[in-house]
């Protein structure tokens, strides 16, 4: 019987124990990695898992939806502006994720939001998705 279990694995002269990335943990790693790949297929680009009935931009959570709500309202003349659209979207992001209401907080948010090119692009292309 070998001592250090020299006879148990080890290899090219190496004594046995824990091995690297070819060992039994590189195995294991493997076959998760396999999982990973197989489920990735069902889920799209957004994360979401594809199905083929899906009919229009449907709303992942509350947030989305009821931005997707003030767009229709928007054009429909629910609002009498894009700013203040935005002012009331800012007032739902603070009131769900926050559970606070500060009409002095939603306008300093709101005017960021519109000063800001790039997030104003965001929000023109929100209001674009009303159906």
């Amino acid at each position: 019987m070998a001592v250090g279990g020299v006879g148990r694995g080890g290899g090219k002269g190496r004594a046995g124990g824990v091995k690297g990335a070819s060992g039994a943990a590189g195995a294991a790693g493997a076959s998760f990695g396999g999982k990973v790949d197989k489920a990735e297929s069902l889920v799209g680009p957004s994360g979401l898992v594809g199905s083929s009935n899906v009919q229009g931009p449907q709303a992942a959570d509350p947030i989305a939806a009821q931005a997707l709500a003030i767009a229709r309202r928007l054009k429909n003349g629910g609002f009498k502006s894009k700013e203040e659209a935005t002012k009331a979207l800012v007032s739902e992001v603070l009131q769900e994720k926050l559970h606070m209401k500060s009409d002095a907080l939603t306008g300093r948010i709101a005017g960021a939001l519109q000063d800001d090119p790039r997030l104003n692009q965001v929000l023109e292309r929100l209001w674009s998705k009303a159906e």
